[in-house]
């Protein structure tokens, strides 16, 4: 890796970072340091800004390089082709993917990716104390369900789809908090919990290895939410420029969606029939629904 391709590494991986920070983790000479900046800079990758003192902050360039977050799931075959249009645009992106909502949210409001798929409910939540992101659209319904028993006690992500779905089909669920499917995968397998709260790809291989399975009604799971610095408004219309680009080729995105997850496409596949894809996002019909459940978002 050069010396170039580090300082991006770090900044792709940290977010905006003051200079003095960048040097101690990059390891270069500061004169090195300031060299390889300034030529970022010159190319539009990067910006720097003054904070306290002398310091400058610096950050990856909105207006070319952005980080883009997903949960690691059948559901989002759609990025591929947001990803080439953006490209052609003249974006360069990176994918981060996470094992669950809330690590990808947080990510998302403190600046260390610019734009990202995670629960709605999640996002509507951080909004809520935050304020720096806007939900912008959805992308599919569905694709989650119970395998075990649907009994009191369920291991679920928290804060999440899975766990608002789970208390609607169990009134008195004790929801066992979990960090990764994995981790739900373990607990079942272990006796800890006779039911877990998953989606795809995890629910239908689960299925496959004889589980008892109860799939959730079809709402909106993860939606798009971008920092609120970035232009949103070009960024929806490009995405949903490239969402009826995804529909015309399933097959071939999920292709491609295969190799960036390194899961069988087979599995994929087989596991997108259970998600309805619809770009359409109604906020406030999804309030509703958390209305009735319960559920209320002052936002």
């Amino acid at each position: 890796m050069s010396s170039k391709e580090r300082v991006i590494s770090i900044l792709k991986e940290k977010g905006s970072l003051p200079q003095s920070e960048l040097l101690r983790l990059s390891g270069l000479s500061k004169s090195r340091l300031s060299e390889i900046l300034s030529e970022l800079e010159k190319e539009g990758i990067i910006s720097r800004r003054r904070i306290l003192g002398k310091n400058l902050e610096v950050s990856l360039s909105p207006t070319r390089f952005l980080r883009l977050g997903i949960i690691r799931a059948a559901e989002y075959p759609f990025i591929m082709p947001f990803i080439k249009k953006m490209e052609d645009m003249g974006y360069i992106i990176s994918v981060k993917i996470y094992e669950n909502g809330i690590d990808l949210t947080r990510d998302l409001v403190t600046g260390r990716i610019d734009l990202g798929f995670s629960p709605v409910i999640t996002q509507l939540i951080f909004f809520t104390i935050f304020g720096n992101i806007k939900i912008i659209a959805g992308g599919a319904k569905g694709g989650g369900g119970i395998v075990g028993k649907a009994c009191n006690k369920i291991a679920s992500t928290v804060m999440s789809s899975m766990e608002i779905w789970a208390f609607n089909e169990v009134k008195d669920a004790e929801i066992i908090p979990s960090n990764s499917p994995d981790e739900m995968i373990n607990y079942l397998e272990r006796g800890i919990v006779n039911g877990i709260a998953i989606w795809e790809p995890y629910l239908s291989i689960l299925e496959k290895r004889g589980y008892k399975t109860h799939r959730f009604a079809p709402l909106h799971c993860c939606t798009l939410a971008v920092r609120g610095n970035l232009d949103y408004e070009k960024i929806k219309r490009i995405y949903e420029e490239s969402f009826s680009w995804f529909k015309l080729s399933m097959d071939r995105w999920i292709s491609s969606y295969s190799n960036l997850l390194n899961v069988d496409y087979n599995i994929l596949k087989e596991a997108s029939k259970n998600y309805e894809f619809d770009e359409y996002l109604d906020l406030k019909e999804f309030k509703n629904k958390l209305k009735s459940l319960g559920v209320f978002i002052p936002v």
